[in-house]
């Protein structure tokens, strides 16, 4: 009953903030005097989640004294909170200085998440800090490119494009929770050197991965230190600033470099498929946007074509590895209706991230997603695998065939100004090579058919929610995949055909 009264009340309190919340809010002014200002900003945000029949009836483990206890139908919460301080001064010479500070409060609430072993299992909570740099922004020109070059040193969020190489320094399971929401972005430093032009985007950088396996209970990424550079070359929407912001490119090519420094081994995620990263040599090429320059049809503005292929490659690998030859990929045709009532916008993306035929291999060929994030084009559609299967499957020899449909209804619930999305969306998930990563799946590499409803709502940029519902279904490949990852001493004695997900999400910023 309290899993129920719970999941309510979050729902209830979703609502009643986007209800009470009429307005946008822009960061609160603290200080100002002449060309100097500090203001000040706040972002909370919550989700619940009930997953019946968890892991299709297999439950999610989580350790209890002497034991492991399994839930069968998993249910819990996340709550964050990120204090933001900024402060600019634009100096008589005609550049400016910049600082900002951040820190995220964190907790995790119920059983914890829905892993078949749960990572933030006993209510952990955590402060850490989030964001620590500051630098220079200068004004400048070469040729006919205007622009700023921005020096930029210390802890900060660092995004390439929408995040599928390069958008999360940090990961919040373990003792930090908030393992869904997942509320820390930040690299720690030395930082970034960027060039923001009206066409041409550029960074240099060297950066690391703020991994932290003490508090996460083993289960962070490697601690990685990289550096390197990327090269964009866009067109920005009207009114916008594509050399800032990604979302404001109508279309774009990035070229994508870097090489790992120094690595970790970390004991949950650097294990022998993995390999070690120190040494590697990454290469990127991604693209996006209305890129097909045909104006019969409105093709140039109603046909959109997104891509990135990664390819990972290193002479040392270690962990039994003696080289690394590994990428993973997608392809994202896509097409909007702009003429039909709600302007639905339709896409099939298929990704492929590569693997190992079998773990003898020398070569290690299973892709390593290093910082992905889950994309900043759609919050749900994004590139993980689906709500149900997320808990599941690694982004590694893998498969993904995806089908999404969104639309703008005309609804205005709040405001004439607020926004209600609906969308749906549909994976069908396979191993590349089942028997690379261990698994022994006779019957095939289908893992499994996943479908997705989703409603989100936006009051303004500051405010929004959503409720979403899916089930999924298990191919053959499933009872592998949950068989090797139930604690030692535990069986799986039968795997249910279906598991579902129900979860709700918001966000304010004050």
């Amino acid at each position: 009953m309290l899993r129920y009264n719970f999941f309510c009340i979050l729902l209830l309190s979703m609502f009643s903030e986007i209800y009470v919340s009429n307005s946008i809010y822009a960061d609160q002014n603290i200080f100002s005097y002449n060309n100097f200002s500090i203001k000040g900003a706040l972002e909370v945000g919550g989700a619940g989640f009930y997953l019946p029949d968890t892991n299709f009836g297999v439950g999610s483990y989580s350790h209890s004294k002497t034991r492991y206890k399994s839930d069968k139908n998993t249910s819990f919460g996340e709550l964050y909170g990120k204090p933001i301080l900024t402060a600019r001064w634009r100096t008589p010479l005609g550049y400016t200085v910049f600082a900002e500070a951040s820190a995220v409060g964190s907790t995790e609430l119920g059983h914890g998440d829905a892993e078949v072993i749960s990572q933030t299992s006993g209510t952990p909570r955590m402060v850490t800090l989030e964001d620590l740099h500051g630098g220079v922004e200068i004004p400048v020109q070469f040729s006919q490119q205007e622009g700023n070059i921005i020096v930029d040193g210390g802890r900060q969020k660092f995004v390439i494009d929408d995040g599928f190489l390069i958008g999360r320094g940090a990961y919040s399971s373990g003792n930090r929770g908030v393992w869904w929401y997942a509320s820390r972005y930040a690299f720690a430093g030395p930082g970034t050197i960027r060039f923001e032009g009206k066409s041409i985007r550029s960074d240099i950088f060297m950066l690391e991965s703020d991994s932290d396996n003490d508090a996460n209970r083993q289960f962070d990424r490697p601690k990685t230190k990289f550096a390197g550079f990327d090269v964009s070359w866009f067109r920005s929407k009207k009114g916008g600033h594509g050399g800032a912001d990604y979302g404001d490119r109508s279309a774009y090519v990035t070229l994508t470099y870097f090489h790992v420094l120094e690595s970790d081994t970390s004991s949950h995620y650097d294990y022998n498929t993995r390999g070690n990263r120190t040494g590697e040599n990454v290469l990127s090429l991604s693209w996006g946007g209305n890129i097909i320059p045909i104006k019969k049809y409105n093709i140039s503005k109603d046909v959109t074509f997104y891509g990135n292929f990664v390819g990972e490659k290193s002479n040392h690998s270690g962990n039994g590895y003696q080289s690394v030859e590994a990428y993973g990929f997608y392809v994202e045709p896509g097409y909007t209706f702009s003429k039909l009532p709600w302007s639905p916008h339709i896409f099939y993306r298929y990704t492929k991230f590569s693997g190992n035929k079998d773990q003898k291999s020398k070569v290690k060929r299973n892709y390593d997603p290093f910082f992905l994030m889950d994309g900043k084009r759609a919050f749900y559609g994004g590139y993980w695998p689906g709500e149900v299967e997320l808990y599941l499957v690694s982004l590694s020899n893998l498969i993904i065939h995806q089908f999404d449909i969104t639309a703008v209804t005309p609804l205005h619930l709040f405001s004439k100004t607020d926004q209600l999305k609906i969308g749906a969306h549909f994976y069908d998930l396979s191993f590349v090579h089942a028997s690379g990563l261990g698994y022994h799946s006779p019957s095939g590499n289908h893992i499994s058919d996943e479908v997705d409803f989703t409603t989100e709502y936006a009051l303004d940029s500051q405010t929004s929610g959503a409720l979403v519902g899916g089930v999924a279904w298990a191919g053959p490949a499933q009872r592998a995949i949950l068989a090797g990852s139930v604690p030692a001493g535990e069986s799986v004695s039968r795997v249910h055909n279906a598991s579902g997900i129900i979860e709700a999400f918001f966000y304010k910023r004050f």
